[in-house]
């Protein structure tokens, strides 16, 4: 029988009994603060938030460890906007989770505002003014929604292009952006900045993503950086005193053999630019089988071996957010456990599938002495 150890919001001490090689129910224990308190001084700690996290041991450790998060799928345009024209947007369940977050003192970053997927097709269909009316209504009809309730928004989500080969024009950015996306067949390029300008006219206040992944690829890296820069630089240009896009989101879904340097190098490149630099989907896959871990429910046992190298690269992931903590906002893990991960089968997150605490865990909450074992 396999034994769940929770963990309680308590003004103490939390312990949890697992060995050093970050196998459960061992007789070492372990003391720690919550994530959320250790890393007080440097910046918000985020998960992801499902329906199913609403509940039990998910809430428990949701409000244990995190005081910020981002809904996984209720906020992405399809989950909002009307199936059909004309039809009502869909609050109910977006709004829930947002009052149960608010109720435990969790700040809320909203995902994703435009995107080539999770989009209802008639938004992109039709002439091209009205496809840009469309983009005008959503943004307008869902940040009026929530303004004042969600701290900060991705605006635009995934426009460039998955990779970009070597010898290509990487400062051309126009020619580097997703070709099947609807929003570039119907408005090209133009699109991206017009999702922003749209979202600041709309909420002043809010802050502005760009969200992406690979970006700890150098040539997708200068691709985006390149698109940002002359994005704001044309809104400055205007007589404006902050910059249209505030921040770029790193969606870090990394495997064993990321290199540091490399997402070193995408933090001080972005933060160059003037930009908060944060982690806004971070998991750390172990293996996949026939070249994919995607599924839920797929999770297995962890060898020690593999316990150990995700623990060592988690770990020396925290040593380098928090050297970068002047630029860094939030840290946010995309899945609370391995079992309803995304990508299961790769075993990413900080508990196991039946939410004890993994190496990686510990990894996260001393790193320092995980690089020392």
């Amino acid at each position: 029988m396999k034994i769940k150890i929770f963990v309680f919001l308590l003004p103490i001490l939390l312990v949890f009994n697992v060995t050093n090689c970050g196998t459960s129910g061992s007789s070492n224990t372990r003391q720690t603060q919550p994530l959320k308190t250790i890393y007080k001084d440097y910046f918000l700690i985020g998960n992801i938030i499902t329906p199913s996290y609403l509940r039990g041991e998910y809430l428990d450790l949701l409000t244990t460890h995190y005081n910020t998060v981002t809904c996984e799928n209720q906020m992405k345009p399809d989950a909002l906007a009307p199936a059909i024209r004309g039809g009502q947007y869909n609050w109910a369940q977006a709004d829930n989770m947002l009052n149960e977050m608010a109720a435990n003192d969790i700040l809320v970053h909203g995902h994703t505002l435009v995107w080539h997927n999770q989009t209802p097709s008639w938004m992109t269909e039709g002439t091209a003014a009205q496809v840009r009316q469309n983009m005008i209504n959503h943004i307008n009809t869902v940040l009026s929604h929530y303004k004042g309730r969600i701290f900060s928004w991705d605006v635009v989500n995934e426009a460039v292009k998955e990779r970009i080969n070597p010898g290509e024009n990487y400062e051309d950015w126009r020619n580097q952006l997703r070709t099947e996306s609807g929003w570039f067949k119907a408005l090209g390029a133009d699109y991206v900045e017009l999702a922003f300008r749209t979202a600041r006219a709309a909420d002043p206040d809010v802050m502005l993503y760009y969200n992406d992944y690979n970006l700890n690829n150098q040539r997708k890296a200068q691709v985006t950086a390149a698109m940002i820069e002359e994005i704001n630089n044309r809104y400055k240009a205007e007589g404006n005193s902050r910059n249209l896009i505030d921040a770029i989101g790193l969606q870090a879904h990394y495997g064993l053999t990321v290199r540091i340097d490399d997402v070193r190098n995408t933090i001080e490149r972005f933060a160059g630019l003037g930009l908060k630099v944060d982690i806004s989907e971070l998991d750390v896959e172990v293996r996949s089988v026939g070249g994919s871990s995607f599924g839920t429910r797929k999770d297995s046992r962890l060898l020690d071996t593999e316990a150990r190298q995700q623990a060592l690269v988690y770990a020396q992931l925290f040593n380098l957010f928090k050297e970068y903590k002047d630029h860094i906002t939030r840290v946010t893990m995309w899945g609370m456990d391995d079992e309803s991960s995304w990508k299961s089968m790769g075993n990413p997150c900080l508990f196991d599938g039946d939410l004890n605490p993994k190496q990686a865990f510990f990894a996260v909450v001393d790193p320092n002495r995980t690089l020392r074992l």
